[in-house]
């Protein structure tokens, strides 16, 4: 029997300061956040991950297969950055403001090093052969629901000059989507949101980001369950185990 679902997965705010930096480049951050640091092997950028889990062992018990219908996001908030400018004759350059903002609920998990391929290509598409960055063996049908924001500061309202210090909201710049909606048969779907910070918020020239505000962000699955016929059900199943295994 077909029964509608409504699958939810909540992700927190994440409040950024860059005096929060320590000495062995390790970051303090508010115990009530839920994020941790990603390494990326250039050493310049950071990045943050908060990860989450939707629980499908339930339906996956009953042998029932998901299926989804569409998937959306929902922001809590403003989404607004501070910088700091040393010299006014070097003054803060609008590319050096901007950050990404990736958002994969996946039926097979990501490494860190997965993650860290999330900066230079898309998963489930051919990837850039990039020494040193390992994006993983994912196709289209394992990101169920995939985006990529490009944040940037907008210099038409509500922000100040980038020869100063300052304040400012971001806009998205670049939007990408690349949601695949495939059914799964899995037992669980893993949910991860990446933030990566340019360079310049390591404060490594004289001027850059000192603060960001991130708002939390949900993620909605339009679903439904339902009996396939055996056969496909099992071979789905088996496709599944495949693919977690080679990720």
């Amino acid at each position: 029997m077909m029964t509608n679902r409504l699958l939810t997965v909540e992700f927190s705010a994440l409040g950024l300061e860059d005096d929060d930096i320590l000495a062995d480049g390790s970051y303090r951050l508010n115990p009530a956040t839920d994020y941790r640091i990603v390494r990326v092997p250039s050493g310049v950028n950071l990045a943050f991950v908060s990860e989450h889990k939707l629980d499908l062992s339930g339906y996956a018990m009953e042998d029932l297969t998901m299926y989804f219908r569409s998937s959306f996001e929902q922001r809590g908030g403003i989404t607004s950055v501070i910088w700091q400018v040393d010299d006014p004759n070097f003054p803060l350059l609008s590319a050096e403001a901007v950050f990404t903002e990736m958002t994969i609920l996946s039926s097979v998990p990501m490494s860190d090093d997965n993650l860290v391929g999330l900066i230079y290509t898309m998963p489930g598409f051919i990837p850039f052969n990039l020494a040193g960055i390992e994006p993983g063996n994912f196709n289209r049908t394992q990101i169920i629901h995939g985006s990529q924001l490009v944040w940037g500061v907008d210099s038409t309202f509500g922000g100040e000059s980038f020869t100063a210090n300052g304040f400012g909201y971001s806009r998205v710049i670049q939007a990408n989507e690349f949601s695949s909606l495939e059914p799964t048969a899995a037992d669980c779907i893993y949910c991860y949101r990446l933030i990566v910070l340019p360079e310049s918020y390591t404060r490594t020239s004289e001027r850059g980001l000192t603060s960001l505000l991130i708002p939390p962000k949900r993620v909605l699955l339009d679903a439904t369950t339902d009996k396939e016929p055996d056969i496909e059900y099992l071979m789905r199943l088996k496709r599944s185990y495949e693919l977690a295994n080679q990720v």
